[in-house]
């Protein structure tokens, strides 16, 4: 009783972390949550692939390591040096984590890969925190014990919901108040992982590689993420710029289009062409519809956040050239995902083909510094001035050297909010 009392008492405290945007200070756990769900919401930030003997497994977003880290560190009043220490243990025990997954997957066994959030977060806060190996033990215990995420947020068969954009945010919350806990004496199962009943035999059924979970020292995994270049399911990168390729190099009209022909992955087919997708009702399932995204790249010629509005979703062209798609799984496309295929044949009896293998962004095809605060700009330009962009930018390239965290969280603050 007296660990929780002290704990509540110091989680609860109102200035403790910046909300990005408005500008509202709340405890960190807060603001690890909001700042989370909104880095998430426009599924535009870093994915990761995970190769594993000739197959990929998804990576996730392992950025989404960053909102919280920002707010504990801020609370924490710590260095830009910390901050980027954190997110480099961040992404290295995402990635692991995930890589020690064998057999069918989670995903086949119905579970998200977004749990891992509530047995890393409590490490990465329990660093900012100073815990000692005792505490973080029992930190990870006390999340992973009591939270997990189900696979019904991100399925085939299933239409997305808001709650997709908190998955991760909500393991975050739980990881942070799980270290706090633990600063404070309170005790978890430190076998949560191997132990009897625990996440390997009880999520998993044995299929996990405990050799792999701990990062091997100098691998540093965010050298190997793939930052977005449009808004969609990574997987369907290659088929998009494809489809991008083909409507720009040639002057295609949407009102010239008889067909057009997508090969993917097997599992981007899948993900992104169930027919639950086929007509997206809401952000959360749009940008995972190969069959809309396909519609719009021909429409608009690009795939930023002005193309997801209830009026593109009823737009008869865009439904039009919706139904003009036929969507296509290739295991052997799986080996090089993202890569996907376009052909388009037009009224005119003229087909144009294009092959993607590394879409922009890709590691093997990286933005570069330029490009991606283009796309800061792109967006942030609605809401703050060059001048504050400006900051932002000079404040992140030159992050080792800011003494306070705070800074950079406070820079995020506009007030046409």
């Amino acid at each position: 009783r007296q660990a929780i009392e002290e704990y509540i008492k110091e989680s609860g405290h109102p200035g403790e972390a910046t909300v990005f945007g408005r500008g509202l200070k709340t405890s960190s756990l807060n603001a690890a949550f909001v700042n989370g769900a909104m880095v998430r919401y426009l599924d535009y930030n870093d994915t990761a692939f995970i190769l594993q003997g000739e197959t990929y497994r998804t990576g996730y977003h392992p950025s989404e390591v960053i909102p919280p880290i920002l707010a504990l560190a801020e609370r924490q009043r710590l260095s830009g040096r910390d901050a980027i220490t954190a997110i480099a243990l961040g992404y290295d025990l995402s990635l692991s984590f995930l890589e020690a997954v064998t057999g069918p997957g989670m995903e086949k066994r119905g579970w998200n890969g977004d749990t891992r959030g509530a047995y890393i977060m409590p490490l990465v806060a329990g660093k900012l925190l100073g815990l000692d190996e005792t505490q973080m033990e029992n930190a990870v215990g006390i999340a992973g014990s009591c939270h997990a995420v189900l696979g019904i947020l991100d399925t085939p068969a299933e239409e997305y919901t808001m709650t997709k954009n908190i998955r991760f945010p909500t393991m975050s919350y739980v990881g942070i108040m799980a270290a706090m806990l633990a600063q404070k004496g309170f005790t978890g199962p430190t076998t949560i992982i191997e132990g009897h009943d625990g996440f390997v035999e009880t999520i998993m059924g044995g299929d996990y590689d405990l050799s792999k979970i701990v990062p091997p020292k100098g691998k540093f995994a965010i050298r190997e993420t793939c930052i977005k270049s449009i808004i969609a399911d990574f997987s369907s990168h290659g088929h998009l710029t494809a489809t991008l390729n083909l409507v720009k190099e040639h002057d295609i009209k949407p009102e010239d289009i008889a067909e057009v022909k997508i090969t993917t992955s097997k599992r981007c087919a899948e993900h992104t062409g169930d027919p639950v997708k086929k007509y997206p009702k809401n952000k959360e399932t749009a940008d995972h519809s190969s069959y809309y995204l396909t519609a719009i790249a021909i429409t608009d010629r690009q795939i930023g956040p002005d193309q997801f509005t209830p009026e593109k979703f009823q737009d008869l062209e865009v439904r039009e050239l919706i139904d003009k798609v036929i969507l296509k799984g290739d295991p052997e496309l799986d080996r090089v995902r993202p890569a996907g295929i376009t052909e388009i044949v037009t009224k005119q009896g003229a087909r144009y083909q294009c092959r993607v293998d590394y879409p922009r962004g890709h590691a093997r095809n990286p933005m570069t510094d330029e490009e991606i605060i283009e796309k800061l700009k792109s967006m942030a330009s609605k809401y703050m001035s060059d001048k504050q962009m400006n900051q932002i930018v000079d404040t992140v390239f030159a992050l080792d050297k800011l003494k306070d965290i705070g800074k950079l969280n406070r820079l995020m603050v506009f007030s046409s909010q």
